[in-house]
């Protein structure tokens, strides 16, 4: 018979001797990052509509995109074909341990993933001190401290502009990612009586 005392959530953890802040200097333009593979779920189009609005608002903005996948084709001539390409860019999947410098160089990062258990990329942007925006009811809500502001609508690029706006009208400081320290989630976890259920 189950029990909610038999069970333990172990999220996700991130190295912060691998990703953590250098205080580098603000862009002259805001600067979005997205890191992830090119797949609806992912919600790259989202966000690239979302850029766009703020663009024709009279805006200036650039995003930075990183990664491969069978939709970005599709999202490159999106931005192609709407004259996005001055302030829209793709990039190609680059080394893990270059990570930490990407991350620092924005001033926001944008997942708008609607499939995503508790995608690692949102913590190590929160290592860095980079505020970032994931989407309502994915497993990084359950973390995220400022949920009103870093959480949007899945597929809303109303919302996601919204959440965006904020970030770049606003100071924000984000809270320590301390508790989720690699380091710190498995020695919590080992030091756990797990297996006494199973004697």
């Amino acid at each position: 018979e189950y029990t909610a005392s038999q069970e333990y959530v172990l999220y996700n953890g991130v190295d912060t001797l691998k990703f953590f802040n250098k205080s580098n200097a603000k862009n002259d333009i805001f600067t979005i990052g997205c890191i992830g593979n090119f797949v609806e779920s992912k919600g790259q189009h989202i966000l690239i509509k979302s850029a766009q609005r703020i663009l024709e608002s009279g805006r200036r903005i650039r995003l930075i995109f990183i990664g491969s996948g069978p939709n970005l084709s599709s999202c490159q001539d999106y931005v192609i074909n709407n004259n996005l390409s001055t302030y829209i860019s793709f990039e190609p999947e680059i080394p893990h341990e270059a990570l930490n410098e990407f991350y620092n160089s924005i001033e926001l990062f944008v997942l708008p993933s609607y499939y995503e258990a508790l995608g690692c990329v949102y913590l190590e942007a929160w290592a860095t001190n980079t505020p970032f925006i994931a989407v309502k009811g994915q497993g990084i809500a359950e973390l995220a401290p400022h949920a009103d502001k870093m959480l949007s609508d899945a597929n809303n690029v109303k919302d996601l502009t919204e959440k965006i706006y904020y970030f770049m009208d606003n100071e924000f400081v984000l809270d320590s990612v301390k508790n989720l320290d690699i380091n710190k989630t498995i020695s919590q976890f080992l030091s756990l009586d797990f297996f006494k259920y199973y004697d």
